[in-house]
């Protein structure tokens, strides 16, 4: 996020000619494809996720929990009760059940329209809940802006609240001119409300009375925005309705003359019976439960519809000179793009690399739980085994247990109990020393914590075995100063570590012992063991190759993650594949990591997501605009780490370095640098040396069927990028 003023360019914005230049040339920079891909603005759709505000172990988590009347998931008997604790979200953050389904809907439509676009090869720029105030909006621009057509300036005649509004989808397409689309989302919940028929048809009505309405404000408001370019360009409107068939849409409207009428207008149809198939239907769209799964089938129904409803009248001949500018007025910077925010100020969102950012954010820039979560830590159990595949809140739930001892004055430790755990408990660790640091300024007595390394996954004989138990248990007790309050993440299956906990138990009956892993084989008697499985840390597009990992898939030694029960903030960015043997100078005989080309290809794609830019063609032109809407930070090179099962020369690392990337290969005495991200560097590890921690992007380097998904590709909290053998 930039902080600097704004250029001579913009602050010369009292001329229209110089400020639609500078536009031009900043969405040439932000879309450097504008001429032969489709680009969707924001790259993701963004849900609104219900949550509220919860106090415990002295911090603020958030806990995602249904909106207020929605079907499926609800609130179980072991979740925290209201009370004192609890502070209110501000009121924009009430996220009722209607938002969850409109957000549904839309998300269905955006998924379609995006995979069409990229099947079919279509040149267009997609925009979604386009207000029509935000529309040339920045301040900067205001004098350049002054002298265009703008919504405030909308004739007189027309109705004043025509001045307000927005656009659900707005695709402006380099031959067919403007498509507009009005989402409605009714026809979900008929069952769950008992609706009758006759109900069911009349909202149908009322729904395609309200869109025809809207579509037709929308008409007006673009034919007045671009009015000062050209006059006479197409615009297309269609209306979606994902939860109704063709067959309901056409039912409905049989029965109302006047409003076959309008629709025949608005949509452009000489037959009534038409108005169905120009309508985008659950006919055509993905299935609800699976909107990301674009499948052949829709995609052939999509490309049916978007002949008949676009593609039907050819091209339209003003485009081609006009489309450039259309996209500068339209997406460039002196339009603000913004997602939904449960607080001020809103974030504007128009390129991979913002949305690659601000979804590893929403996954891990603020403690979010589940009610079950929260009520497991207000019960405060002295002793805990915590289970689940990756990504559920293990390490959170031990964080926050170790800063309740700690605010209760005990010392925490931190066990490590075998190599694998070395980077997790170490992160543990420094965050634990500063929830001490941050207690101590507010004039608390906090206790301490210290971390302790043990090797526990010993191959042995029995009697080295007993040795090395005995070893472990010597080096907690001295540690330890008072009554044993320990923590162990990422906690070793070994049967070693399970002895432990019980010789520990029997020399100290007040053990306060809280332990994580994927799963344990057995559990100590005096422990309890909970199961999380709901996702909290990876979007679904990670989530779903993961679950592709045998262990989860196919040998189940890991139980399987669960539905959330609550919408996910975005489905995340695609999963971007490259391909090792594509090319002729791909090290064909060599791992991944030991291919140059491969290298290569990992700099590229980081250089075109912009990371470790200063400032980039996509930053905002001031750090907060004047809408009140700012840009997610700008990627750094510590948000990027590279994972690997084995190597021998690392000529991908090298490759990576001699273009330009920052990439170091770790070793042992990089765990401290590594789990708190302190160097701006490109990590590059192996796959158990990176269990516990978290980066936004994740580069899985494959070698063969076996590579472990479940530790490395869970790692990611937004953008995945698989490296694989081409076949």
């Amino acid at each position: 996020m930039s902080h600097h003023q704004p250029s001579a360019v913009q602050q010369q914005g009292s001329c229209p000619a110089l400020a639609q230049s500078f536009w031009l040339q900043w969405v040439e920079k932000a879309f450097p494809n504008l001429d032969s891909q489709a680009y969707f603005i924001p790259p993701v759709y963004v849900n609104r996720v219900p949550m509220a505000r919860w106090s415990t172990a002295g911090r603020d988590v958030l806990v995602l929990q249904p909106a207020p009347g929605q079907a499926g998931q609800t609130m179980q008997a072991s979740s925290p009760s209201p009370s004192a604790s609890q502070v209110s979200l501000p009121q924009d953050a009430r996220i009722s059940d209607s938002d969850v389904r409109d957000d549904a809907a839309m998300q269905r439509v955006f998924c379609c329209l995006q995979k069409m676009a990229e099947q079919k090869g279509e040149v267009l720029v997609g925009l979604s809940q386009l207000q029509f105030g935000q529309y040339l909006s920045e301040s900067c621009y205001a004098a350049a802006a002054a002298q265009l057509p703008l919504p405030a300036s909308l004739p007189p005649s027309l109705p004043r609240k025509w001045k307000r509004g927005d656009f659900d989808v707005l695709l402006i397409h380099q031959t067919y001119g403007f498509v507009v689309c009005e989402v409605k989302a009714f026809g979900d919940n008929v069952a769950k409300l008992n609706m009758t028929n006759k109900d069911i048809e009349n909202n149908i009505r009322k729904k395609l009375t309200q869109a025809v309405s809207q579509l037709d404000k929308s008409e007006v408001m673009l034919s007045h925005l671009v009015s000062d370019i050209t006059s006479g360009l197409r615009i297309t409107k269609t209306i979606a309705v994902p939860n109704l068939t063709v067959s309901q849409v056409q039912q409905a409207i049989a029965g109302d003359v006047r409003l076959a009428q309008d629709l025949c207008r608005c949509l452009g149809a000489t037959d009534s019976a038409d108005i169905g198939g120009l309508c985008l239907c659950s006919d055509q769209l993905s299935d609800p439960k699976t909107p990301w799964d674009v499948n052949s089938d829709v995609l052939r129904e999509l490309g049916v519809w978007w002949q008949r409803r676009v593609a039907c009248n050819g091209p339209d001949s003003q485009m081609a000179a006009v489309y450039k500018t259309l996209v500068a007025r339209f997406c460039g910077p002196a339009t603000t793009v913004t997602v939904p925010c449960t607080s001020a100020p809103r974030l504007c969102i128009k390129t991979l690399s913002q949305a690659v950012s601000y979804t590893g954010m929403c996954y891990t820039a603020f403690i979010s739980l589940f009610p079950e979560q929260v009520h497991l830590l207000n019960a405060a159990l002295p002793r805990v085994f915590v289970a689940g595949p990756p990504g559920t809140g293990k390490t959170v739930m031990l964080l926050l247990m170790g800063t309740e001892w700690l605010r209760c004055g005990r010392h925490v430790l931190v066990v490590s109990t075998w190599s694998g755990s070395r980077v997790a408990c170490t992160m543990l660790h420094l965050m634990l020393l500063q929830t001490i640091t941050s207690q101590q300024a507010t004039g608390g007595t906090p206790g301490k914590v210290t971390l302790l390394k043990c090797d526990l996954e010993t191959r042995s004989r029995r009697d080295e075995s007993a040795k090395v138990v005995e070893k472990a248990l010597n080096d907690v007790e001295a540690a330890m100063e008072g009554p044993l309050y320990v923590i162990a993440d990422e906690a070793s299956e070994s049967h070693e570590f399970l002895s432990l906990c019980d010789k520990l138990l029997k020399r100290h009956p007040r053990l306060h012992l809280w332990a994580a892993n994927f799963s344990f084989n057995d559990v100590p008697v005096g422990w309890q063991e909970e199961l999380l499985t709901r996702p909290l840390r990876s979007p679904p597009v990670v989530v779903r190759e993961v679950e592709k990992d045998k262990q989860l898939a196919v040998f189940r030694r890991v139980q399987p993650y669960s539905e959330r029960g609550v919408p996910d903030h975005t489905d995340g960015p695609p999963v971007t594949r490259l391909y090792h043997g594509v090319k002729s100078n791909h090290s064909l005989s060599a791992r991944i990591i030991d291919c140059w080309t491969c290298g290569d290809m990992v700099a590229s794609f980081l250089h075109n997501l912009h990371v470790g830019a200063q400032e980039t063609p996509t930053t905002s032109t001031t750090a907060i605009s004047s809408s009140g809407s700012t840009t997610p930070v700008c990627l750094e090179w510590r948000d990027v780490l590279v994972v690997y099962q084995d190597a021998t020369n690392f000529a991908a690392v090298k490759a990576m370095t001699e273009a330009g990337v920052p990439a170091r290969i770790m070793a042992d005495d990089d765990v401290e640098d590594v789990a708190s991200a302190a160097s701006n560097v490109v990590w590059v590890a192996k796959v158990k040396e990176v269990r516990g921690i978290e980066r936004k992007i994740v580069v899985w380097t494959a070698y063969g069927e076996d590579d472990d998904r479940l530790c490395s590709m869970s790692r990611c909290t937004s953008q995945l990028v698989i490296i694989q053998e081409s076949s």
